[in-house]
């Protein structure tokens, strides 16, 4: 059941699933999507744990807010929605712009998360140039002028092509995000970088990247995964940054088993 924040600025739509349970997984949604990106992950997980979701500002069905945004104002605004159900520590999922969150949260709050899976996860852009060339192309021809290239990059080659049906239910939900929002959140991936404070993160971490990423090649992972002290990595081969939909029965496998066995701490790989 969806319900309604009101902040400051603007208001938040979220939703709670599983209330009698007493573990809570936070699940956070990647740049121009929105809490629907989850559905089949939490309805996996929601007989075992107290399920939280939101729209981030700016995306899906809650308000723009005051623009641009930061990485840590987005976090900001999850750590009110959790103290707003009285939710202390929680676990955590996040996608792309989900996971530069979940990296800000499991920094800077660390006696709040307790357990992290981060997929297509970076800790940095290394050209921030590509982002100024779609904001100026955004503006000036729209979102979905935005999709061949954005096709390329989210999935495997020949994925487009197999599944149209996938990347068409993608797109639906990707055209749906206000264009002021998608900027501003654009900017916040822009200029997120936290890669000084990586060493900071002591909860357990399952990275999961496909091999092929083109958005978060491979290489971002492995930095972050070399720097956290109890993170391990798995890799989804012939997928890109969308491995939730193009391998879904091995990502919700990784995301499914990380959360069965909460007492294994995560070990590096040798």
């Amino acid at each position: 059941m969806k319900s309604t924040l009101s902040l400051s600025d603007g208001n938040l739509v979220y939703r709670t699933i599983g209330k009698r349970h007493p573990e809570t997984i936070f699940f956070c949604h990647s740049l121009g999507a929105n809490q629907s990106l989850w559905d089949r992950q939490i309805e996996q997980l929601s007989d075992s744990y107290h399920i939280v979701s939101c729209d981030l500002r700016g995306h899906g069905e809650s308000d723009i807010f005051t623009t641009p945004y930061s990485i840590e104002i987005l976090a900001k605004d999850i750590l009110t929605l959790l103290d707003h159900l009285d939710i202390f520590s929680f676990h955590f999922v996040g996608l792309s712009l989900g996971s530069m969150i979940g990296l800000w949260l499991s920094s800077h709050s660390s006696n709040r998360v307790k357990r992290l899976v981060l997929a297509g996860a970076s800790a940095r852009v290394r050209d921030s140039t590509a982002f100024e060339k779609r904001i100026s192309h955004i503006k000036i021809h729209g979102l979905e002028s935005m999709f061949t290239e954005l096709d390329a990059r989210w999935y495997a080659d020949g994925f487009p092509a197999m599944h149209p049906s996938i990347v068409e239910e993608i797109r639906t939900m990707v055209s749906k995000t206000p264009i002021d929002g998608y900027i501003a959140a654009t900017i916040a991936v822009r200029d997120f970088d936290i890669t000084d404070k990586l060493s900071n993160i002591k909860a357990p971490l399952l990275l999961i990247t496909g091999a092929e990423d083109k958005a978060t090649p491979l290489s971002e992972a492995k930095l972050i995964s070399e720097t956290c002290a109890n993170a391990k990595l798995i890799t989804i081969e012939n997928a890109s940054h969308l491995a939730i939909v193009e391998k879904p029965d091995e990502f919700n496998t990784a995301l499914v088993n990380f959360f069965s066995n909460v007492d294994e701490r995560p070990h590096k790989d040798n």
